[in-house]
C-alpha cells in the first residue's frame, strides 16, 4: 500500500475521518491500528521482527532508567541495557543486508554457502535507525524512557514514515504524541497545508520522476551503444529522479503528518541549489545526515582533534551511509568518493582562494552528478564502463531516443520549470503553501484543482493504476 496509490489514499481519507471523530483517549489505539495495518499491507512475518526490536527498546529503556536511577550512575548493567538492543537492530541489519554478499563471495571462493535468497524486511534500514536512536537519546538523557510500550511501537512503526523516512528524533516525537491526545485536530489551515503538500509530493512522484525513470533507465540499459549527449541526459535524468522520487515521498510523508496532527522535519531544501559539496549534505536527506553527524561524527572527535582525525571522521561517515544504502562494491566507492570531495573542498577552503558562487555551483553540480553514477550502476564494474563511456562519441546523435514520446516530453520540462520555479522561491525564502493559503478562496481553490488535473491527466499509472515503487524503500 504504497503512499502514491488508489488504494491508500482511500484507506488513509476513512483513516483520517475516523481519527477526527472518535475520543481523543482512543486515538493513540486508532493511530497504531493505522501503523499496522499500513506495515501488514506490505509484509507479514517481518512484522514480528519490528515488534520484537519495539518491545526490546522498550524493555531495555526502562532498565536503563531503572538502573541508573538506583545507582545514581552509569553502571555496567547500564550500559549492557543500552548497548544491547542497539547490537540486536544492527545484528538483525547485517544479517538481511550482507548475509547474501557474503554468500556470493563464499560461492566464488568455491565454499557452499546458500544465502541469496533472504529478503531484507520493508524499511528495516530506516525503523532500525529509530529504534537505535531511541537507545541514544535516552542514554545521552535526551528523553526519558518511555513507559508505554504502545508510544514506543508507535514511535517505531509510525507509517508515514516508516518506509523510506525521515528518520524523526524521539524526543520530537513523543512531545508530538503526548500533544496529539489533547488538541484539537480539527485545524482545517494544517489539513490544507498538509493535503497541498501531499499533492506536490504526489506531483514529483508520478508526473516528473516516473518520465525521469523511464529515460535513465532507457538509456543506461544500453548504455554501450550511446555517446556523450545520450548518456549526459541519463545523467541528469537520474540525478533529477531521485530527488522527484526520494522528495516527493518525503513531501507526501511531512503532508500526511501535518493532516494527522504532527509535525515532520524536513528532509530536503533545495540541494541542487548547493554551492559545495557540504552545503549540498546539508541539504540532501537532512534526517539521515544529522543523525550521522550527532551520533558517529561528533562522538568520534568531529574537527576537533586535528585535520587528520578530522579526514579520517568524514571517511568513516561516508562508509557508514555507504553501507546503509547498499551491499555492493559501488557503493562503498560512492561513499569514499564523497569522502574525498568534501576533503578536497576543505582543503581548497584553507587556500582562501575563494571561487564565484555560480563557478562552485557548477563544480558541485558536476561531482554529485558524475557520483550518482556508481550509485545507479548496480556494480562498481558497470559503473566504471558507464563513465568510460561517457568520454567517447562527442557527436551530436541525429536522432536523440529518450524512450517517450514528444508529448511526454513536453509534460516533463513543464513540470521540471514549475520544480525550478518552486524550488527558487523557496530559496529566497519565500513559502508556497503560506502563499497559496493567502489567496482568495477563487484563486486557491483554481490552484489545487489545477494541481489535481494535473497529477490525474499526466501522471503515469500501472496496473490498477498504481506507479511504481519509491527508490529509497530498497534501502
Amino acid at each position: 500500500m504504497a503512499l502514491n496509490s488508489l488504494y491508500f489514499a482511500a484507506s488513509f481519507l476513512i483513516f483520517l475521518l475516523v481519527l477526527l471523530v472518535i475520543p481523543k483517549r482512543l486515538r493513540k489505539i486508532w493511530l497504531l491500528a493505522g501503523n499496522t495495518v499500513f506495515y501488514l499491507s506490505w509484509e507479514r512475518w517481518s512484522a514480528l521482527l519490528l515488534l520484537l526490536s519495539a518491545l526490546m527498546v522498550w524493555l531495555c529503556g526502562l532498565g536503563a532508567g531503572k538502573t541508573r536511577n538506583d545507582s545514581g550512575k552509569k553502571s555496567l548493567t547500564y550500559s549492557l541495557l543500552v548497548i544491547l538492543p542497539i547490537l540486536w537492530n544492527l545484528g538483525l541489519l547485517f544479517f538481511f543486508r550482507y548475509t547474501g554478499l557474503i554468500g556470493d563471495l563464499f560461492t566464488k571462493a568455491g565454499i557452499l554457502f546458500t544465502a541469496r535468497d533472504i529478503i531484507p524486511p520493508l524499511g528495516i534500514l530506516f525503523y532500525t535507525l529509530r529504534c537505535i536512536s531511541y537507545m541514544v537519546e535516552v542514554r545521552t538523557g535526551k528523553i526519558q524512557p518511555v513507559r508505554d510500550p504502545l508510544d514506543v511501537l508507535i514511535y517505531i512503526s509510525f507509517f508515514p514514515q516508516i518506509i523510506s523516512g525521515p528518520i524523526e528524533r524521539p524526543s520530537k516525537f513523543f512531545s508530538e504524541l503526548s500533544e496529539f491526545q489533547k488538541k484539537n485536530l480539527w485545524n482545517t489551515k494544517k489539513i490544507k497545508e498538509g493535503f497541498l503538500l501531499y499533492l506536490w509530493g504526489l506531483f514529483l512522484k508520478i508526473v516528473l520522476a516516473e518520465r525521469l525513470t523511464t529515460i535513465s533507465v532507457h538509456i543506461f540499459s544500453d548504455f554501450s551503444s550511446r555517446g556523450f549527449w545520450e548518456l549526459l541526459i541519463a545523467c541528469i535524468a537520474y540525478m533529477l529522479q531521485i530527488y522527484c522520487d526520494f522528495g516527493g515521498y518525503s513531501d507526501m510523508s511531512r503532508g500526511i503528518s501535518n493532516m494527522i496532527g504532527f509535525g515532520s522535519v524536513r528532509n530536503f531544501f533545495q540541494p541542487y541549489l548547493g554551492v559545495s559539496i557540504k552545503n549540498y549534505w546539508r541539504r540532501w536527506h537532512i534526517s539521515l545526515t544529522s543523525l550521522l553527524r550527532d551520533y558517529v561524527y561528533f562522538p568520534l572527535g568531529g574537527s576537533r582533534k586535528g585535520l587528520m582525525r578530522k579526514y579520517i571522521n568524514i571517511i568513516i561517515v561516508f562508509l557508514l551511509s555507504a553501507i546503509w544504502h547498499g551491499n555492493t562494491l559501488n557503493f562503498i566507492f560512492w561513499g569514499l568518493l564523497q569522502a574525498f570531495l568534501q576533503i578536497i573542498e576543505d582543503l581548497w577552503e584553507k587556500t582562501g582562494i575563494k571561487l564565484p558562487n555560480w563557478l562552485m555551483w557548477i563544480f558541485t553540480f558536476i561531482a554529485i552528478n558524475i557520483s550518482l553514477i556508481f550509485f545507479n550502476s548496480g556494480g562498481l564494474n558497470r559503473g566504471f564502463r558507464i563513465f568510460r563511456q561517457l568520454f567517447t562519441n562527442f557527436a551530436f546523435p541525429k536522432t536523440l531516443d529518450l524512450g517517450m514520446i514528444t508529448g511526454n516530453i513536453v509534460v516533463l520540462l513543464a513540470g521540471l520549470l514549475v520544480l525550478f520555479i518552486v524550488d527558487m522561491l523557496h530559496e529566497k525564502g519565500i513559502s508556497i503553501y503560506k502563499k497559496t493559503a493567502a489567496l482568495p478562496l477563487p484563486l486557491r481553490w483554481l490552484l489545487y484543482l489545477g494541481l489535481i488535473w494535473s497529477v490525474i491527466m499526466f501522471g503515469i499509472y500501472g496496473v490498477g493504476y498504481d506507479t511504481s515503487g519509491f527508490i529509497y524503500a530498497q534501502f
